[in-house]
């Protein structure tokens, strides 16, 4: 090819880069225009799937729901909803999602949900019961303050009993209520004081009681405060931003909602343990590695012997287990590894080095050393539940490994041909 040809090709080249570029700058600013468009539609008893499918088809856009997101929803694809939309489409949109806890998020040619931050204070999956109380606890201002009951200031704020453990965060609070009250905190034994937060600077001190005047038990506050508000300045482990607070599970009846506050370092651990259900067909594990971290709200690290991983690819089908279990295990059956770092909170995932002169990356469709190549499923009392056991390559008898590997083959090449 001679110089001026392979100008001409880079030059052509440039050319359809610059008409692509222009073409999803195009598609995007078209989303963004319907999106202020004015709309109107009323859903009653729809699951959020129809409910979406209804609002794109009508508006002309596409609503996609993420993992995370379908995680996140109490049931799923299957949660219903009933709403009305009217006005700018991108403002009933996000009316409608508050209700979940819910954002969207323009993308080139589709409109995707994903869970907003504030669900982290949800582990896993969550109820109906935690989404109304989350929303509670951010919307629902403490205006009264009863002196040294903590407890009883924050159950009638809310207009629910919800317990806040453990008891030792109690005396951090009631001291960050008596300031906004202008009392004076009280410090246990052993409590060091801590200087005043910028929130806290302003509050006058209160009115000292006149003689034989009865001592105050309740006070309005001159600016009302958020259980979360609180939450956010509670001292753990050093500072404000080592504790971190979480809706329990309300798994039974009748049973009182708890705000448990803990270290950064132990909700990190919680998030890990978190249930998911998961399923994933022909899929780089890569991707399948980044998505359970993001789950996790970690950051997934390949590390550069992963690049091994980049056209390798499982089908893998998990119930009811833990975000660091799955994670590992879908490593393990790409004969990769994946490990948790506490100290800098990142999965990091890794590819066994190969002796010189072998090629790491394996072939597309063969499976890794000792990965997993099955599975088997026992049912039990009827087919209520399952027991399952994972096969690696190294528990198959010989003669059974060695067919496995000629069908593969077989098959392999005819789909080459």
């Amino acid at each position: 090819m001679s110089v001026k040809s392979s100008e001409k090709m880079a030059a052509w080249m440039v050319v359809c880069v610059c008409i692509l570029g222009g073409v999803v700058r195009a598609d995007k600013a078209q989303l963004l225009q319907k999106l202020s468009a004015n709309f109107e539609i009323r859903l009653a008893d729809v699951t959020i799937i129809e409910a979406l499918d209804k609002i794109g088809q009508k508006a002309g856009v596409k609503l996609t729901l993420s993992n995370e997101a379908v995680w996140k929803l109490p049931y799923g694809e299957a949660t219903r909803l009933s709403v009305t939309l009217q006005g700018p489409l991108a403002d009933g949109l996000t009316e409608m999602l508050n209700a979940f806890f819910m954002r969207y998020a323009v993308g080139e040619r589709e409109i995707t949900i994903y869970p907003r931050e504030e669900l982290d204070h949800i582990l896993g999956t969550p109820t109906t019961r935690q989404l109304e109380l989350l929303k509670v606890l951010y919307t629902t201002p403490i205006e009264v303050y009863l002196r040294d009951d903590v407890q009883q200031t924050i159950n009638n704020a809310l207009g629910q009993k919800v317990l806040i453990s453990p008891i030792g965060i109690l005396a951090e609070l009631n001291n960050l209520l008596r300031q906004l009250a202008g009392l004076e905190p009280i410090f246990a034994p052993g409590y060091e004081p801590r200087p005043r937060s910028s929130r806290m600077q302003g509050v006058l001190k209160a009115r000292e009681p006149e003689p034989n005047e009865p001592e105050r038990t309740e006070f309005v506050l001159p600016t009302p405060v958020t259980v979360v508000q609180l939450l956010s300045q509670v001292y753990f482990g050093g500072g404000p931003s080592g504790a971190r607070w979480y809706i329990s599970g309300i798994d039974l009846l009748g049973q009182m909602p708890e705000v448990r506050v803990v270290s950064s370092e132990t909700f990190m651990e919680l998030k890990l343990d978190q249930k998911v259900d998961i399923s994933y067909r022909d899929e780089l594990v890569v991707n399948i590695c980044r998505d359970l971290a993001n789950r996790a709200g970690v950051m997934l690290t390949t590390v550069s012997s992963a690049s091994s991983l980049d056209d390798v690819r499982i089908s893998a089908s998990m119930q009811n287990v833990q975000i660091r279990q799955a994670v590992s295990s879908i490593a393990d059956m790409a004969g990769a590894s994946c490990t948790f770092d506490p100290r800098d909170g990142n999965f990091y995932l890794r590819f066994p080095n190969r002796p010189k002169g072998k090629d790491e990356r394996p072939s597309a469709g063969t499976t890794a050393p000792d990965a997993y190549v099955g599975k088997i499923s026992v049912p039990m009392e009827g087919g209520k539940y399952y027991l399952e056991f994972m096969l690696r390559q190294s528990d198959l008898p010989k003669e059974l490994s060695t067919l496995r590997t000629e069908v593969i083959r077989n098959v392999l090449s005819e789909s080459a041909q």
